[in-house]
C-alpha cells in the first residue's frame, strides 16, 4: 500500500509539472516548471496544488522560494501561484541580464496580468532603486512597481510609508563610482 501511495505521489507530480508548462509566468518562451518540496498536495481536477517545506519554484531564470507555495491552474495554464514565508524570496534575471529580486511575507503572482504582489514587509531590489513597503504591485512585462496603500495618508504609522533608494549612474552608464572598492595600490 504504501509502494502505490509513493507511486501515486510521484506520477501526480509529473503530471502537475508536465500540465503547468503551457503558459510561462517567467520567461518569454514556454519552459518547464521545476518544483521542489519536503511535502505536495495536488487535486489534478481542480488545478490547485499545495506544497510545503523548503519549497522552490523553477522556471528557467526565475525562481521563487518560501514555506509554502499554492500553484492554481485553469485549462492548462498557470493562473496564480501564491507563495508564503518569512521571509518568501523572489529572484529573476531578464534577458538583459538585470537581477530582480523582491522578498515579502506573502506575495501573489498573477499570470495572466504579469503582476507580482508584495504583502507584508515587502522589499523590491531593481538594479537602479531599491523599494520597501508594507504592499508593493510590480508588473514584470513593464517593470513598474507601485508601491503603498493610497489610503494612508491618514494613517500617521511610519511602517506604511514607502522607501526607496535611488542609485545614480555615472556618464559612461555604471552605478556610481564611490560604490567601487579600492584596489589597494
Amino acid at each position: 500500500m504504501q509502494t502505490i501511495n509513493k507511486f501515486s505521489i510521484i506520477t501526480l507530480s509529473v503530471l502537475l509539472v508536465l500540465s503547468i508548462q503551457g503558459k510561462s509566468w517567467g520567461a518569454t518562451d514556454a519552459e518547464k516548471i521545476h518544483i521542489d518540496a519536503d511535502h505536495m498536495k495536488a487535486n489534478i481536477e481542480s488545478g490547485h496544488s499545495t506544497y510545503t517545506g523548503n519549497v522552490k519554484v523553477r522556471q528557467g531564470e526565475l525562481i521563487l522560494t518560501g514555506d509554502q507555495i499554492t500553484v492554481i491552474q485553469k485549462n492548462n495554464e498557470v493562473e496564480k501561484i501564491t507563495v508564503i514565508g518569512k521571509p518568501a524570496h523572489y529572484n529573476h534575471v531578464t534577458d538583459k541580464g538585470e537581477v530582480i529580486e523582491a522578498d515579502s511575507e506573502r506575495m501573489v503572482y498573477a499570470a495572466s496580468k504579469n503582476l507580482l504582489i508584495l504583502t507584508i514587509n515587502a522589499n523590491l531590489n531593481h538594479p537602479e532603486h531599491h523599494i520597501s513597503s508594507q504592499k508593493i504591485i510590480y508588473n514584470t512585462l513593464t517593470k513598474v512597481a507601485v508601491a503603498g496603500d493610497p489610503n494612508s495618508a491618514d494613517k500617521p504609522d511610519s511602517s506604511e510609508r514607502v522607501k526607496i533608494t535611488l542609485t545614480p549612474k555615472n556618464q559612461d552608464g555604471d552605478t556610481d563610482e564611490t560604490d567601487e572598492k579600492p584596489t589597494g595600490k
